[in-house]
Formats: structure tokens, C-alpha cells, sequence
């Protein structure tokens, strides 16, 4: 699910299941149209609910490279929720953001999230 919060100017996406590339490159597309249409800077990505992962390293690697290309600003800023499990391979997706100007964190709990976000990370 994904909805802008006007009140806080955070865009709320919540993702269950299995991380498909495909509904991770739609919901990319959808997010961008809340940064262009809304004047968004801040995203809580919430994945505590995942069960599993189909993104590559490659996945991983090559998706923050394609933020710039598709305009989102370098002042835009990701906490993303993230069960333990899976920390290690999405601490790798936060690393190639922050190479490529990107604020994006990793957070064991929603509330340490939009703390984050709402104390200007």
C-alpha cells in the first residue's frame, strides 16, 4: 500500500510478501509520482512484513543509479523498516544509495523510522 501524508509530507509505503522486481521498479514509478505531483522529500518504506526477497545483487545495485535518471532529487530521504533477516542484503542496497547521493537508512522499527525522518535525518 502507499499513501502521502500531507500533515508530515512523508509518502507511507507498506509492502508484504515477496520483493518482486517488477512491483519494486511499479512502486518506484508510483512514489516518484507523489515526489513530482506532491513536492515529496520523504519516504517511510516499511518491509517488516516481507517474506522474502527475488531481487538480485544486481537488483540492488543497479536500482539507485536509476533514481537521478528519473528525477528524484538528491534531497530526498528513505527510512526503510526492515526485519532482521533481511538486513544484511538491504544494508547493501542502503550503501550503493548513499554512493549515489542518496539518504536512505535502515531502521529495525517503524517509530525509530519516522523519528528519522521527522528529525531531518
Amino acid at each position: 500500500t502507499m499513501a502521502y501524508d500531507p500533515a508530515d509530507g512523508i509518502l507511507h509505503v507498506r509492502v508484504t510478501g515477496m520483493l518482486e522486481p517488477a512491483e519494486v521498479d511499479a512502486m518506484r514509478d508510483e512514489g516518484i509520482g507523489h515526489i513530482r505531483r506532491d513536492g515529496c522529500g520523504r519516504c517511510l518504506l516499511d518491509l517488516a512484513a516481507i517474506e522474502g526477497s527475488h531481487l538480485s545483487v544486481l537488483d540492488l545495485y543497479s536500482r539507485p543509479g536509476r533514481y537521478a535518471e528519473l528525477g528524484v532529487p538528491h534531497s530526498f530521504r528513505m527510512a526503510v523498516v526492515v526485519p532482521e533477516k533481511f538486513r544484511e542484503a538491504l544494508g547493501f542496497y542502503e550503501t550503493v544509495c548513499h554512493n549515489n547521493g542518496y539518504a536512505v537508512t535502515q531502521f529495525g522499527d517503524r517509530d525509530s523510522a519516522l523519528a528519522w525522518l521527522r528529525n531531518g535525518g
